[in-house]
């Protein structure tokens, strides 16, 4: 007879579960993906009210919360009281977060998936969302899915492909009329190409210094397949934790183009883009990417390198090698 496979017990402690847009939400909802395939999971999210919700293939805990913070654990907002478990997994670190592991008084492994500076100095170790680590980091790839089938038409509202393409570091539903300064930079110096420029969910066509058109990006998909037909990607904000646009961009084979302080500039670091740190920077990344001869080798480059985000059994095998060496 088969022994039966040790499946640890995981508690997940989640802020950010129900705020959708958030890169840290993502990345959570994938750890949780990935230690379910390999562990007894409970998900304890901060919610406004008490209740078991069903959300996906999930059933959450909702615990009430008031100003983003956890209750104190014998508070009566807690629906279900957090039973002892063998490793805890928490999105952002916070004071009161770190408060109700010590309430708890357990001796259990506990890892991050934020940044752990704000733990009153207690040491955490976090996972790392790249393929590097180091001493206080374990490497875990989130799968980041993409549809292949976007390579095989570009977006309708567009009669043209081998673009520029810009994720701006703008929120809100700014102007189109008044790009960002390095936008600007950008269509000046590259002024027989066009710029399409992704922001508010919207797509802004420019060429020759000249804003040329308008289409909305209603969908994933939308965004999946101007980031396919792209001839380079420049990500002026990258999300924190993982930098999801520029993995997806890369796994289409579409170099990217970051900031270097940013986390996605450790995805360029394999050859699959480059980093600036000022405008003149920025040109000359751009410059050297959509240059035919660079660009065939970068993509490949990319491609190979994004393999770490295209394979949800892959992700479930870091995942079970994290469970199991703590």
């Amino acid at each position: 007879m088969t022994a039966p496979t040790f499946r640890p017990e995981v508690t997940i402690l989640s802020s950010s579960w129900k705020k959708r847009s958030s890169e840290l939400a993502y990345v959570t909802r994938s750890v949780a993906g990935a230690a379910s395939r390999c562990a007894r999971l409970k998900i304890f999210v901060q919610s406004e009210c008490a209740d078991i919700e069903p959300d996906g293939a999930f059933d959450v805990v909702g615990i009430q919360a008031e100003e983003h913070r956890w209750p104190e654990l014998g508070s009566e907002r807690w629906y279900r009281r957090p039973h002892a478990s063998s490793v805890w997994i928490i999105d952002e670190p916070s004071q009161d977060a770190i408060a109700l592991l010590d309430a708890q008084q357990s001796e259990s492994a506990v890892l991050t998936i934020g940044s752990s500076e704000g733990a009153r100095g207690r040491p955490l170790p976090h996972l790392t969302m790249t393929p590097a680590s180091s001493a206080d980091t374990i490497a875990f790839g989130p799968y980041v899915p993409v549809n292949p089938l976007a390579t095989a038409s570009r977006h309708t509202g567009f009669g043209f492909t081998d673009y520029i393409l810009v994720l701006t570091d703008r929120s809100g539903h700014p102007s189109v009329d008044d790009p960002t300064p390095d936008v600007a930079w950008l269509t000046s110096r590259f002024y027989d190409e066009y710029i399409l420029v992704v922001e508010g969910g919207r797509a802004a066509a420019w060429k020759g210094r000249a804003l040329r058109g308008v289409v909305d990006v209603h969908t994933r998909t939308d965004l999946w397949r101007l980031l396919a037909h792209a001839r380079v990607t420049v990500d002026l904000g990258p999300g924190s934790i993982i930098g999801r646009e520029c993995i997806e961009s890369l796994r289409f084979g579409t170099p990217i183009v970051v900031p270097a302080d940013s986390v996605a500039a450790e995805h360029t670091r394999s050859g699959g883009g480059r980093t600036f740190d000022d405008v003149g920077g920025l040109l000359e990344a751009v410059e050297l990417l959509i240059d035919e001869q660079g660009r065939e080798h970068t993509s490949r480059r990319a491609l190979e390198y994004a393999t770490f985000y295209a394979d949800p059994r892959f992700s479930v095998g870091q995942m079970t090698k994290v469970l199991h060496g703590i």
